[in-house]
């Protein structure tokens, strides 16, 4: 007769051996560390000050950090990080009171002045995010245009106030170039001595130093976006001493060494080694971290500053599409993303076939316009009846569809009206409720030989019809290029060619040409812009009329948002101010503002495509914001449900089996 003690112990084991069966099937603990591959374009500095892609997002939240933050997935609510609180006086001055313990990863301690520091750097500086992002706000984009010099408003009071001289002349170059080279020397030699200290506390600048965790931003016109914009990576505070002990800081010149090795920032992150060419770039989370688990349970800092659960993050930039669908099918890789043509081959090859669904993917629609650019100040493109023809002619659907994933068929993108997205409320979209655009053939034809008659020529519609002016110039003579991003994407050249069969509909020819986005860069005037772009522009923020009416509309953009270069007079007008107005201002203009843009006919606007990762089951609280993307400190593994286990489960196992083989007694 068997003991009841020895039936115990017999029934756990097998109990135990039948877990721990099940668990060699269900639980996949990833065969590399927590590798994403999703970043298909490396960035371009690892200076938050100069660096510019939409890719660096990630990145540089999970290394730095600002007064404010966006607060996960929210495209409006920002919270305060390494301020504790702030105060908001007429929209045009705001004060923040700064955590006393919150510290760089080199345990320095932020105060007022490394804010002082972080933004006057980036201005003088000239980075593009800091130009983009605080003309109008933080220097005078006026006198930036006339100098070539950013400085932050007030700057020269601030100077003189404190000793420093060479600025009484009426020469504003002058001025500005004398001031630029006393803040850099300022800037460079940070050690806050009376002198600095006199500069930074005079009342009437950008940024003031109150005390040591008090400062204020004062800009320049009332501007209720303030505390979204510097929660982006150009409101990011680094390290002052680190910034001067490699290379300082000059006006209108990168720190090519921290572009290329970064600088110390206070995220729950930091650097561990960068790859050639930014191929990969691993982090490790910062051991001197401010922030505790205890501040987040108590809600004294908000979550979106939590520590790092994931201790090593390894990013690898720019892989191929067959790299980016092994790694994840493999395990190799815990984020990675395809175009909607591939989700099919990456879902049926994933290596757990029970997780083999669509759920490994997870779609966010972006914020955004999607467009073919029409240059308005190049031949033909400079005719409206031309444009309009061609707004007319595209094939829509045909645009739409080539976003159909071949997994289940659904479209992982959406149609709009631009130049503004639905996101911002129909008040600023679409106040005069137009449809949206579809492809006209016979309005098509009727603009194409209105331009002909105008211009002199005539084509060949599809159907045989020639209209125009049929004593002129036959167009078919003639071969338009649509310029495109290199490398091209399948979704890219799908449109590209849904694109070039819908104008031949109406007697264009058309070719392709590829581009780097440093060409795209440097297309500084209307004549070296193409006639025809496929491109796109996306905020940084979510100011509808700065950030993405008017980079797309107004001629002081153009070349930069601006691809068709639209210059018109009335809405020259209504930029000079729109965009320092209150909300109900803006909305009230938009009825007026959206006939002018439509009847501008300068774009064609694509569907927009949403942002589209795959992500391992075991990944949890992946967090998307449209504007920096994802949050890696926020995420966790874990193997619980979904038919995977936990890693204490796994270790219980371990335990009880370990404890039996040795023969102790657990009953």
């Amino acid at each position: 007769m068997v003991k009841r003690n020895i039936k115990i112990i017999i029934a756990v084991v097998i109990a135990v051996i039948m877990v721990g069966a099940a668990f060699a099937v269900l639980y996949h603990a990833p065969k590399a560390p927590f590798t994403d591959v999703s970043q298909t374009a490396a960035t371009g500095s690892l200076d938050p000050a100069t660096a510019f892609f939409t890719t660096d997002g990630p990145l540089f939240t999970a290394l730095f950090q600002g007064l404010t933050e966006f607060n996960g997935s929210s495209t409006t609510q920002v919270v305060p990080v390494l301020a504790s609180s702030y105060t908001i006086h007429n929209d045009q001055n705001y004060t923040f009171s700064l955590r006393t313990d919150a510290k760089f990863s080199n345990n320095q301690s932020i105060n007022a002045t490394s804010v002082w520091f972080s933004f006057y750097r980036g201005l003088v500086m000239g980075g593009g995010p800091y130009v983009s992002d605080y003309s109008g706000i933080l220097y005078n984009g006026t006198a930036y245009a006339n100098t070539q010099i950013v400085l932050p408003w007030g700057i020269i009071g601030a100077l003189k106030s404190a000793g420093y001289g060479g600025m009484n002349t009426n020469n504003m170059s002058q001025n500005y170039k004398t001031a630029a080279t006393d803040l850099d020397s300022i800037l460079s030699n940070f050690n806050y001595n009376s002198t600095e200290m006199k500069v930074m506390s005079f009342a009437d600048q950008a940024i003031v130093v109150n005390s040591n965790y008090n400062v204020s931003i004062n800009t320049l016109n009332p501007y209720s976006y303030l505390l979204q914009d510097v929660a982006g990576w150009w409101g990011d505070i680094v390290e002052p001493s680190y910034v001067d002990a490699h290379g300082g800081v000059t006006n209108n010149t990168q720190n090519s060494y921290i572009n290329l090795n970064g600088v110390i920032g206070s995220g729950p992150y930091e650097l561990s080694s960068v790859g050639k060419g930014f191929s990969t770039i691993v982090l490790k989370a910062n051991p001197n971290y401010w922030v505790t688990n205890a501040m987040i349970a108590n809600g004294s800092v908000p979550s979106i500053a939590q520590p790092a659960h994931i201790k090593t993050i390894v990013i690898k930039y720019g892989l191929d599409h067959t790299s980016r669908v092994e790694t994840f099918d493999k395990n190799q890789s815990a984020i990675s993303t395809v175009s909607p043509g591939s989700f099919k081959s990456i879902i049926n090859g994933f290596y757990d076939k029970s997780e083999a669904t669509g759920s490994l993917v997870k779609t966010f629609p972006v914020i955004g316009t999607f467009y073919i650019s029409m240059n308005v100040k190049r031949s033909y493109t400079n005719n409206t009846y031309f444009r309009q023809a061609l707004y007319d002619a595209l094939n829509y659907t045909a645009e739409a569809e080539v976003y159909d994933n071949n997994y289940n068929g659904t479209s992982v993108a959406y149609q709009e009206l631009g130049p503004l997205s639905p996101s911002y409320g129909n008040a600023f979209y679409n106040p005069n409720n137009y449809s949206l655009p579809t492809q006209d053939l016979k309005g098509a034809a009727q603009n194409i030989s209105l331009a002909g008659q105008q211009m002199g020529f005539y084509v060949k519609l599809a159907n045989g019809t020639r209209v125009g002016n049929l004593s002129g110039k036959n167009l078919a003579s003639h071969t338009f290029t649509l310029t495109g991003l290199s490398p091209a994407t399948s979704i890219e050249n799908a449109q590209l060619t849904a694109a070039i069969d819908s104008f031949a509909q109406i007697g264009l020819t058309f070719n392709t040409k590829l581009v780097t986005e440093s060409i795209v860069g440097g297309w500084s005037t209307a004549s070296v812009t193409p006639h025809f772009v496929d491109l796109a522009w996306e905020p940084d923020y979510s100011d509808a009329v700065g950030q993405q009416l008017i980079p797309v509309m107004d001629v002081s953009n153009g070349g930069i948002g601006n691809k068709a270069w639209v210059d018109n007079s009335s809405l020259q007008s209504i930029f000079s101010t729109l965009d320092f107005e209150n909300v109900s201002a803006q909305e009230k203009a938009m009825y007026h503002v959206q006939n002018l843009t439509y009847d501008q006919y300068a774009y064609m606007w694509l569907p927009v495509p949403d942002d589209i990762y795959f992500v391992q089951p075991y990944v949890h609280n992946f967090v998307w914001n449209p504007f920096v993307e994802y949050f890696y400190n926020v995420m966790y593994i874990s193997y619980k449900g979904g038919g995977t286990s936990t890693a204490s489960d796994l270790s219980m196992y371990a335990s009880i089996t370990s404890m039996f083989m040795a023969g102790i007694k657990l009953f």
